[in-house]
C-alpha cells in the first residue's frame, strides 16, 4: 500500500468531481458565469496548446484561492497531455520515488496474507487502476499541473478544483518534502497523504456544490463515501485490480475529507492550516480526531524477530498504522466492522523476510488494550480461516473466529503460501505467514502450522 502515498497526491478520482452536481446550467448573456472554472476553460479556446494551459491554470487558480481562502506565493505553470502520457509520466514517477525493491517486497507481503494471486503484479495492477480514473495532477518537482487533453469542461473544472489546491498546499506546507518516501514512516506519511487530499476534495466539493448554494461540509460524508467507492467498483478498467489495492487508493480521499470537514466545522479553513502547521503522526489520529486533540501517540514497537530456521534478511520493514489495518480487514468482513476491529491500535510493526527465493512476513500489533487486543485476533482468525479462492462477500462467521479468539492463537496451512497463523499475547497480536519459496512450478510452503505458531508466538511477547 506505500507506492499509493507517493504517487496518489496527483490522482484525482473523477466520481469526486462530476458526481455530485450536473454540468453546470447556461448563463445568460448578461448573468455572472455559474461555474467560473468552465468560463476559464472556454477562454482559453483558440490558443496555442502551451499559452491555453497557462491561461486555463492561471484562471482556475484565482478561484481555487478563494474557495480554500489561501492565496498563492507564486504561479503554476499548465501543460496538456494524453491519459497515455498521464500514466508513463506516473510509471516513471514511480520507479523513480519509490525503491523498486519496496514493491517488490509489498508484493511478497500481499501475497502472504492471501490478498492477492501469486501472478500478482503491483505496478502493472497500480497503473491499471489510475490509467482509469486519472484525470489531471499537480507534480511539485515542476511546480505545474497537468491535465488530461480529453477532459470535457465540467470535468476538467473539478479536475483544477482540486489540484491546484495541492500546488496552494505545497507553496505553503512544502508538499513535496512532506510526502517523499521514507522508510518505516508509513502510517505518519499515509496520515499526511490523507489530510492532502481530503483538504483538496473539500475545497473541491466547494466549488462544485457552489451552483447548489452548498459547501462540501453541508453534505454528509457518508454519501460521499458510498459515490467514491461506488465509481471505482464499477470502473470496467479496474475489474481486474484486486480490491485492497483499490481500497488504498480511494481510503485517503474518503478518511481525509471526513477529519477536513470536522476540522472545518470547528473552525472554518483557519483551522485546516492549523493541523498543516501541526499535523497528525498517525493515520488513528486521523480517523479519531479526538485522537489528534489529545495528541495521543504511537506505542513503539520492535521490529518482528525471523522465523526459525526461515529466511532472516529483512528486506522490508514499516509501521502500518490503523488505517491500514482497517483497509486489510475489509478483506474479510464488512466495512463497520473492520473499522471497529481495527480501532484502539496503539502501533504496529511489520517485516518481510527473504533468503535467496524463499519468504516470509510477520506483523507483530499493539492494542490500548487487551478487550481491544482479543477483537483483534478475531479479525484476523477471519483471514486466517478463510478457504483459499472465496469470493469477497464470502465471510467466516463471527462466532467461529470468537472461538479462535479465545484460544487466543489460530493457524491454518495453504499449499502455496505456508501457513498463516495469529497469536493473541495480553494486548499483542502477532499474525505471521510463511515461509514460503518462489519457484518456477509456482509458490511452495515451506512449513506447518506448528512452527509458525510457536514463531507468531515469540513476536507477540517481543518488547
Amino acid at each position: 500500500m506505500r507506492p499509493t502515498v507517493a504517487l496518489a497526491c496527483g490522482l484525482l478520482l473523477v466520481s469526486c468531481g462530476p458526481a455530485p452536481t450536473a454540468e453546470a446550467p447556461h448563463a445568460s448573456p448578461t448573468a455572472p458565469p455559474a461555474n467560473p472554472l468552465v468560463e476559464a476553460v472556454d477562454a482559453g479556446v483558440g490558443a496555442s496548446p502551451e499559452a491555453e494551459a497557462d491561461r486555463i491554470v492561471a484562471g482556475a487558480l484565482r478561484v481555487v484561492e478563494r474557495h480554500r481562502e489561501l492565496a498563492a506565493k507564486g504561479p503554476v505553470k499548465g501543460h496538456s497531455i494524453s491519459r497515455a502520457e498521464m500514466v508513463a509520466f506516473v510509471k516513471k514517477e514511480l520507479a523513480t520515488e519509490v525503491p523498486p525493491a519496496i514493491i517488490g517486497a509489498e508484493t511478497q507481503m500481499l501475497f502472504a496474507l492471501g490478498v492477492v494471486p501469486a501472478s500478482f503484479d503491483y505496478e502493472e495492477s497500480l497503473l491499471e487502476l489510475m490509467g482509469s480514473q486519472l484525470a489531471g495532477f499537480y507534480d511539485p518537482k515542476q511546480k505545474a499541473m497537468f491535465l488530461a487533453r480529453d477532459l470535457p469542461p465540467a470535468e476538467r473544472s473539478a479536475t483544477l478544483a482540486h489540484e491546484l489546491v495541492h500546488a496552494l498546499q505545497d507553496q505553503h506546507y512544502d508538499l513535496e518534502k512532506r510526502l517523499k518516501f521514507r522508510e518505516d514512516s508509513g502510517d505518519e506519511q499515509s496520515a499526511i497523504h490523507a489530510l492532502a487530499e481530503g483538504d483538496a476534495t473539500s475545497a473541491m466539493l466547494d466549488h462544485v456544490l457552489a451552483t447548489r448554494g452548498l459547501r462540501a461540509v453541508d453534505v454528509s460524508d457518508e454519501i460521499i463515501s458510498l459515490e467514491a467507492r461506488g465509481a471505482i467498483e464499477l470502473s470496467m478498467e479496474s475489474a481486474n485490480v484486486p480490491g485492497i489495492l483499490k481500497r488504498s487508493v480511494v481510503s485517503p480521499y474518503i478518511d481525509g475529507l471526513s477529519f477536513v470537514n470536522w476540522s472545518r466545522r470547528r473552525g472554518g479553513w483557519a483551522s485546516v492550516d492549523a493541523i498543516w502547521r501541526d499535523l497528525p503522526s498517525t493515520t488513528e489520529q486521523l480517523l479519531h480526531p479526538e485522537k489528534y486533540v489529545s495528541r495521543e501517540k504511537a506505542e513503539p514497537v520492535p521490529i518482528p524477530s525471523a522465523p526459525p530456521g526461515g529466511p532472516t534478511e529483512v528486506i522490508y520493514r514499516d509501521i502500518l498504522g490503523e488505517q491500514s489495518v482497517r483497509i486489510l480487514l475489509e478483506e474479510w468482513m464488512p466495512r463497520r466492522a473492520a473499522a471497529e476491529s481495527a480501532s484502539d491500535w496503539a502501533g504496529d510493526r511489520v517485516a518481510v523476510f527473504r533468503k535467496e527465493n524463499q519468504y516470509a512476513l510477520a506483523w507483530h500489533l499493539r492494542y490500548d488494550n487487551e478487550a481491544a487486543a482479543t477483537r483483534g485476533l478475531a479479525a484476523f482468525a477471519r483471514g486466517v480461516l478463510r478457504p483459499a479462492g472465496a469470493r469477497p462477500a464470502e465471510y467466516v462467521s463471527p462466532d467461529r473466529a470468537k472461538a479462535a479468539a479465545k484460544a487466543k492463537h489460530v493457524c491454518a496451512e495453504r499449499s502455496a503460501a505456508g501457513p498463516i497463523a495469529a497469536v493473541l499475547a495480553g494486548r499483542d497480536v502477532a499474525l505471521v505467514a510463511g515461509p514460503f519459496a518462489r519457484e518456477g512450478a509456482g509458490p511452495k510452503g515451506l512449513s506447518k502450522c506448528a512452527e509458525a505458531t510457536r514463531w507468531a508466538g515469540a513476536v507477540a511477547k517481543q518488547r
